[in-house]
């Protein structure tokens, strides 16, 4: 006998998913209305582009619904103005562009990868660096501590001896 748990889930969450379809259909309109609407007035991309000054690539993005190549919001807001402005159409009417970024899908997580570590212009090198350069003091500390420990530190100056002077010669001619 198979046992079958619903879990409910709460009203955030259903209501997270009626906005995202309510979003999608909206874009998916402005998509519509920005496609019939340029070709009533007979206007190009590129000739709409240079009126606008609007990137001709940010207007196939539109065109095409390609929300990943839409640029960030609040220039796409100024973008929307201009648009309908120079396509007749009623102020608001392609609000539906400015699409929520699907964030809450995507975990952000932590990668570290040695190799492309920018040392002297992000923190992760930053960081990496001044660890290295503790880590380095550290070490030299200890060794100092263990030459003074020994007695091998000394301030004279290192003579050698006449006979082994004599032995180096010898080595040297033959």
């Amino acid at each position: 006998m198979a046992l079958n748990f619903t879990i409910k889930k709460s009203s955030s969450d259903l209501s997270d998913v009626t906005d995202t379809s309510d979003s999608d259909n909206n874009f998916s309109e402005a998509i519509n209305l920005f496609k019939i609407q340029r070709k009533k007035t007979g206007i190009s991309l590129e000739q709409l582009s240079k009126e606008t000054k609007i990137s001709r690539n940010v207007l196939i993005a539109i065109e095409n619904g390609w929300k990943k190549y839409l640029p960030e919001k609040t220039y796409l807001i100024s973008m929307i103005k201009i648009l309908e402005v120079k396509l007749n159409l009623d102020t608001g009417s392609l609000k539906g562009l400015i699409a929520r970024k699907d964030t809450l899908n995507k975990i952000s997580r932590f990668k570290f990868n040695f190799i492309n570590i920018d040392f002297l212009n992000s923190w992760i090198g930053s960081l990496l660096y001044i660890i290295f350069m503790l880590l380095s003091i550290l070490a030299l500390n200890s060794q100092q501590k263990y030459l003074i420990k020994i007695n091998s530190v000394s301030t004279e100056p290192i003579i050698i001896e006449e006979t082994s002077k004599n032995n180096v010669n010898i080595i040297n001619n033959q």
